[in-house]
């Protein structure tokens, strides 16, 4: 909890100041704004057992950097994400989750660009950080889960509309490396979002 804390204190330090500067010596437009909304997640588990995908939700802050109708877009979330995880053996379903820090970075291009609506579409990588995750608590899955990987890296492509500060976005996100060193498991999800930029 501690590492999670100083991690997501840097982070907003580092935006804030990246933000200032920017606002103060460069002449291209930067905007600041918060986001949030849910997420379609599967965690795919050993032979045996099956998954299915079950929601979620996200949250933080984002900024973004326009050059014309490109723009680079780095945002920091605390995301909540669940697997419906099934076997034979088990007692119906179980619901497993985890909690982790996200750290989207994306370049984008905006296809229609008016003063008040653009639509767009982007895309880059995201790194995360679990925090938390009830997995291993499954013992069925302790074996599988031994080894849990709580840093991975993905990619997310996406498109999104925006209508003056607000922004409505929908996203697939994947795995590039496995959560498990013991077998080949990447999450996969889709998000839907809103936003705002505050500036």
């Amino acid at each position: 909890m501690k590492i999670y804390k100083l991690l997501l204190l840097t982070t907003l330090f580092l935006l804030s100041l990246i933000s200032s500067k920017a606002i103060a010596q460069s002449p291209l437009p930067i905007h600041i704004g918060i986001k949030g909304g849910a997420n379609y997640s599967e965690l795919p588990v050993s032979d045996g057992f099956s998954s299915k995908y079950a929601s979620g939700y996200f949250g933080g802050a984002m900024a973004r950097f326009d050059v014309g109708r490109f723009y680079i877009q780095n945002e920091i979330l605390y995301s909540e994400k669940s697997s419906k995880i099934e076997n034979t053996s088990l007692m119906g379903a179980r619901n497993v989750k985890w909690k982790s820090i996200e750290v989207p970075l994306v370049i984008g291009y905006k296809v229609v660009n008016f003063d008040a609506l653009n639509v767009r579409v982007f895309g880059g990588g995201v790194y995360s950080y679990v925090i938390d995750e009830n997995i291993t608590s499954l013992n069925q899955l302790k074996n599988s889960f031994g080894k849990f990987n709580k840093s991975n890296i993905g990619y997310q492509v996406g498109a999104g509309v925006e209508m003056w500060k607000f922004t409505l976005d929908f996203t697939y996100q994947g795995g590039l490396n496995n959560i498990s060193k013991d077998f080949n498991s990447k999450v996969s999800s889709f998000n839907v979002s809103v936003g705002y930029f505050i500036l």
